[in-house]
């Protein structure tokens, strides 16, 4: 799925929710018409009244009647609602969003409630939508690391609260710079945990995230060079270029062949050259990615990512 499939998609749903809506409206409408006829002639009148402004203010005629009429029919209108137990609105369609009325922008910006159905859909296509409600930045726990300080002069907890500060800010920005990250450290020191949060972010921003291991990332892509993909799969790929930002976890696990170096250097350099965001996490050292790829992947990622390492004992452990 594209993204302009995806955005598609959310304007059908707001059709869809909007014609059920305002057809269920003009059905218990009715249904009240036949109970109380002169609901409707008040409607009618209402609308006539209407008419004979717009007349009236193309002809120069005085107005000064139609305050007083609508508001002498809409009293009277409340009245015989209150009398059969029901308000002002019970006659107006009940949209899911009151603010837009199911159309998914207020003026000309999007609702709210557009961006939260645009995440739910981007959720589903980032992988991970099961891990990001548990690892996100508002279930961060800073007291899991340590405060004492290693033989560089700084505290995992002081490391930790400087990667925090500079990846929110990043995030915030990305509309004005991509996020080009790589997190680097040993296991279990919150590499990926981060790459969730920075996820999370962008997706209830509205933003579409793909979150791939390196182990499946490039199991797709040797499958997708013989014709073996499935439909997810192959979906997931088309989407590499296409996202707003693409994470890239584990990075070393992949098990490095010919394909590989080729395939990971045309993903970086292609996203680098369009301005696409893409986060990288691995426990490999910057030494053992120099030995392990090539220097051009080396060379990319040292002159255009910021990069972090990630220190501390394996909070796994603790």
């Amino acid at each position: 799925m594209t993204r302009d499939e995806i955005y598609a998609a959310v304007f059908e749903e707001y059709e869809r929710d909007r014609e059920y809506a305002e057809s269920k409206a003009v059905a218990f409408k009715n249904k009240i018409y036949g109970k109380a006829p002169r609901l409707a002639e008040i409607d009618s009148e209402i609308m006539q009244e209407g008419v004979k402004l717009f007349k009236n203010a193309v002809s120069g005629e005085n107005n000064d009647s139609f305050k007083e009429n609508i508001e002498r029919l809409n009293g009277e209108k409340e009245g015989i609602l209150a009398e059969m137990g029901l308000n002002s609105k019970a006659l107006e369609p009940r949209y899911k969003c009151e603010i837009c009325k199911d159309t998914g922008v207020v003026g000309s910006k999007r609702c709210e409630c557009f961006n939260k159905r645009l995440a739910d859909k981007l959720y589903d296509l980032s992988n991970i939508s099961a891990m990001l409600d548990i690892e996100n930045f508002d279930s961060f726990k800073y007291d899991r690391f340590s405060r004492e300080k290693g033989s560089d002069g700084i505290s995992p907890y002081e490391n930790m609260l400087n990667i925090v500060m500079e990846t929110t800010a990043a995030v915030d920005n990305i509309d004005n710079e991509p996020i080009n990250m790589l997190f680097y450290g040993n296991s279990g020191l919150g590499k990926t945990f981060m790459c969730n949060c920075i996820a999370k972010s962008l997706i209830d921003r509205g933003y579409f995230v793909v979150y791939m291991s390196a182990y499946k990332l490039f199991s797709c892509l040797t499958r997708f060079r013989f014709g073996r993909e499935n439909e997810k799969e192959a979906e997931a790929i088309m989407l590499l270029n296409d996202c707003d930002l693409l994470v890239i976890d584990d990075l070393g696990t992949e098990g490095v062949n010919a394909g590989t170096i080729p395939e990971l250097f045309d993903i970086i350099n292609t996203r680098l050259l369009n301005r696409k965001s893409i986060v990288i996490s691995t426990n490999l050292s910057l030494a053992d990615i120099n030995k392990t790829y090539s220097e051009r992947i080396f060379s990319r990622i040292t002159g255009n990512f910021k990069i972090y390492k990630f220190i501390g004992e394996d909070l796994r452990l603790k």
